[in-house]
């Protein structure tokens, strides 16, 4: 009996151990304007937490902007029109998307401005034997 239970609690013990581990990281490129030149003094994206962002776009041409989150496909997944005066802050958090690459767009009157990033999600796994 006490063999068996030891088995058990060695059992649960390496299925604990041998558990996946998943990280999800984002790698952002430059940000670039509709006729190819980068933007990266108008728009910053920094990401202050892991797959959360902050996203600041300064001195806006038009008293709006439009933000919208793209996919690979250029499937819109969010989109925001917003006043602003002096410069467009918000945090998103995007722990929720999948692998793969998305884009941030700004529409600032008639100026485009984007940047893309990939997330990629890590795994690690710990073997343990069990004598």
């Amino acid at each position: 009996m006490k063999i068996k239970n030891t088995l058990i609690i060695a059992a649960v013990t390496g299925l604990l151990l041998s558990a996946s581990a998943l990280k999800s990281n984002a790698q952002v490129t430059a940000a670039t304007t509709e006729s190819g030149q980068t933007a990266s003094s108008k728009l910053t994206i920094l990401e202050v937490k892991p797959m959360q962002f902050r996203v600041s776009y300064n001195t806006p041409q038009s008293p709006a902007v439009l933000v919208r989150i793209l996919d690979s496909n250029n499937s819109v997944l969010f989109s925001e029109k917003k006043r602003t005066e002096t410069n467009y802050l918000k945090y998103f958090d995007l722990s929720t998307l999948l692998d793969g690459t998305y884009t941030f767009e700004i529409t600032d009157g008639k100026e485009k401005t984007s940047q893309s990033f990939d997330i990629l999600t890590k795994t690690s796994r710990v073997v343990s034997s069990i004598n």
